[in-house]
C-alpha cells in the first residue's frame, strides 16, 4: 500500500461533478487520501481555488501549524470510501489539475460500488470464526506458548544487542559538525537524543 497524504477539500469543489444523492454523503470539508503530492503523510487543503500543505514546526516546545501555498503541482487525483444510507460502501475518486498554482479543470473519475453491508458482515462473521479457532489454538497449545516465550527472549536479546553497538549521540555529533550537516539542519540530532 505504502505511504499517502491527506487532503481537504470542500463539498462545494464537487458538487458539479456528482449527482445530489451521492453528493450528500460527503462531509462538508471531506478528507480524501491521495499519491500524487509528497507521500510523507502530510496534510494538505483545497481552499480559494489553491492547494496549501500544512507546515509544523517545533520551536521552544510548542508546535505551530501554517499552511502554505503549493504551486509547482499539475495534477492530484484523490480518493475516499464513502458509505450510502443502507450501510452499503462506494468507492469515489477525483482529479484536479492546477494551473499556475490555482484549480483549472476538475474531474469524477470513477464512482463506483464497493463492498455491501451484507458482504462486510458475512467477513466479519468469518473472521471471528476464525479468530476464536486461532486463539484457543494459542492459549491451549504448550508449543505456541513455548516459542512465544523463546520468540520474546530473542526479541530482548536482540534489543539489548542494538542498544550496545549504537553510535553514542557525541561521536554522531563530533561526525555531524565536521561534515557540515549540523549547518545546514540543526535539528538532525533530535531523532538520535532518546537512544
Amino acid at each position: 500500500m505504502g505511504m499517502f497524504d491527506e487532503i481537504i477539500v470542500p463539498k462545494s469543489y464537487l458538487r458539479s461533478l456528482l449527482r445530489k444523492k451521492d453528493e450528500r454523503f460527503l462531509k462538508t470539508k471531506h478528507i480524501f487520501q491521495t499519491k500524487d503530492l509528497g507521500n510523507m503523510l502530510d496534510l494538505y487543503k483545497v481552499h480559494r481555488q489553491q492547494l496549501y500543505k500544512k507546515e509544523r514546526t517545533t520551536g521552544m516546545g510548542e508546535h505551530v501549524d501554517e499552511w502554505t501555498k503549493v504551486i509547482n503541482v499539475a495534477n492530484v487525483r484523490f480518493w475516499d470510501t464513502i458509505m450510502d444510507e443502507n450501510g452499503d460502501e462506494q468507492w469515489i475518486e477525483f482529479e484536479f489539475s492546477f494551473k499556475k498554482g490555482k484549480i483549472d479543470t476538475k474531474k469524477l473519475i470513477a464512482l463506483t460500488p464497493g463492498t455491501t453491508k451484507k458482504e462486510r458482515e458475512s467477513i466479519d462473521k468469518m473472521w471471528n470464526i476464525e479468530q476464536e479457532i486461532f486463539n484457543k489454538y494459542r492459549t491451549h497449545s504448550t508449543k505456541y506458548k513455548f516459542f512465544s516465550k523463546i520468540e520474546d527472549l530473542f526479541r530482548k536479546m536482540t534489543n539489548w544487542a542494538r542498544k550496545k553497538h549504537s553510535l553514542p549521540l557525541k561521536i554522531r555529533e563530533k561526525a555531524y559538525k565536521k561534515s557540515g550537516r549540523l549547518k545546514k539542519d540543526p535539528k538532525a540530532l533530535s531523532l538520535y537524543t532518546d537512544l
